[in-house]
């Protein structure tokens, strides 16, 4: 008997009037309530997985024209799907897979064969199954028929996973994988031209839009990816090594809050690696240079800290602050120009810190002086406290007291005129904008363990710290 539509907007009222009595049940109910309503969900995702099933059968291709979404004036039964259940398009086609799995194939002479996958279809008419394991074990017990595998062994697949999703100790994240392992104990011989599928499948591309911005797309194979996510995960893991924190610290803690999302992190990370892999010595060379890329600017912007910069093709500028971390600590070159077009300065051979002043700061700062920044000596840019200009402006020198170690984020942070560093009787010191700070009080920031800011822990100047054991 089908439902009329002041049935269904019946069901739904009901329903909703269960959920609004959620609130006032204690916790044993609550959870009752929770478990009794996703077994009522579970069946309704049942009907909608046989809903899409028939829809896509009605639009099979070899219907043409007359066929359901075509008649319709929807190129796809997907589009057709979501327009009427008012879903996703990827939600819509997820349905019509899973429907078109778990429906028997239409017959020559009329009439649809069996259902492929019984037990599944029976588990959640009654709501033990739900949707996602039902995809899952459909997915991988077709893959077994396609590649021609005894029915018998594929029903017994069937039952022992759907069995598993049953289980009330095992979790829907327990399905996938052992779906896997039944896969490989009854198609050993299909993991090795899989791997060699995937192999063939790996990409990488990136291209420029138009607003200047490179976009991309990866696929790797599982070793390959394992390899990239390691190395990734390592440049943004946080540090575990215990340490004391002075009273200075803590008043930093308002501004150690790192405002980016995960993948922003990722990005820095993955453009930190290529970073330091491109300048190193092996290396390959193009004109007898390591990897560079030009940056151009005129000199007018760059006294007055304000235009824009070039990079060499790239149509879209950037801005100032991005120049002035590139002429910093990077295999960027900047060539700046004069009013008339000529050429003022290329390259930055004396502005670049030598090997030894930046062994000299990771001793002293002992990576991103930035504070809460966990980023070691090995993932840090070297910034000039008091900007370079020319080697005729001294107070711009590059030497090691007006060189700190920031991270490429904080680097680019610091290049913006809210935040400031200055130095200090040879200590790097951060300076809060007036929002964070009213009398911008300078903050050490270095992280070196020997640095101690004055207070009743430390010892008087010239005196030796006490450290012998006292007996009471």
């Amino acid at each position: 008997m089908q439902p009329t539509p002041s049935e269904f907007r019946e069901i739904a009222a009901r329903f909703s009037a269960w959920g609004d009595s959620a609130a006032a049940l204690d916790d044993g109910a609550l959870l009752a309530f929770a478990a009794a309503f996703d077994q009522v969900a579970r069946v309704v995702g049942a009907v909608q997985t046989r809903v899409a099933g028939e829809i896509g059968a009605r639009s099979r291709s070899e219907l043409g024209e007359d066929g359901l979404s075509r008649s319709q004036n929807f190129s796809t039964p997907a589009k057709l799907l979501a327009a009427v259940t008012r879903t996703s398009t990827r939600e819509a086609k997820a349905r019509l897979d899973l429907g078109e799995r778990m429906r028997g194939a239409e017959l020559l002479g009329g009439g649809v064969a069996p259902d492929p996958f019984p037990l599944v279809r029976e588990a959640m008419s009654r709501g033990e199954v739900g949707v996602e394991c039902a995809a899952v074990i459909t997915a991988e017990c077709a893959a077994l028929v396609k590649r021609g595998t005894d029915p018998v062994l594929v029903s017994e697949a069937e039952e022992h996973l759907v069995a598993a999703a049953r289980n009330p100790l095992l979790t829907v994240d327990d399905v996938p994988r052992l779906a896997v392992r039944i896969r490989e104990s009854l198609d050993p011989d299909g993991l090795e031209p899989r791997a060699e599928a995937q192999r063939e499948a790996r990409s990488f591309t990136l291209n420029r839009s138009t607003d200047g911005m490179y976009r991309g797309r990866l696929a790797l194979p599982p070793e390959d990816g394992a390899l990239w996510l390691g190395a990734l995960q390592a440049m943004i893991s946080p540090r575990t090594t215990p340490r004391f924190r002075s009273e200075d610290e803590f008043v930093t803690e308002t501004i150690t809050a790192d405002p980016r999302t995960l993948p922003q992190k990722m990005a820095d990370a993955a453009t930190g690696l290529i970073a330091r892999a491109a300048g190193a010595p092996e290396m390959p060379h193009l004109a007898g240079a390591t990897t560079t890329v030009n940056v151009h600017v005129s000199v007018a912007d760059l006294e007055s800290g304000r235009g824009p910069g070039w990079i060499d093709g790239i149509d879209e500028p950037v801005p100032m602050s991005t120049v002035e971390r590139l002429r910093c600590h990077s295999p960027q070159v900047v060539t700046v120009f004069g009013h008339h077009g000529e050429v003022l300065h290329h390259g930055k051979a004396r502005r670049l810190f030598s090997p030894a002043q930046n062994r000299a700061l990771a001793a002293r700062d002992g990576g991103c002086v930035w504070p809460g920044c966990d980023r070691p000596p090995s993932g840090c840019e070297t910034h000039h406290v008091e900007e370079w200009r020319s080697p005729a402006h001294p107070p711009g020198r590059t030497d090691v007291e007006n060189g700190v170690l920031l991270c490429r984020f904080h680097h680019a942070r610091i290049h913006k005129p809210a935040w400031r560093l200055t130095m200090r009787h040879g200590v790097p010191h951060i300076v809060p904008p007036r929002w964070r700070d009213p009398s911008q009080t300078p903050i050490p920031v270095t992280r070196r363990r020997t640095f101690a800011p004055e207070s009743r822990f430390t010892s008087a100047p010239g005196s030796r710290p006490d450290t012998e054991r006292r007996t009471v």
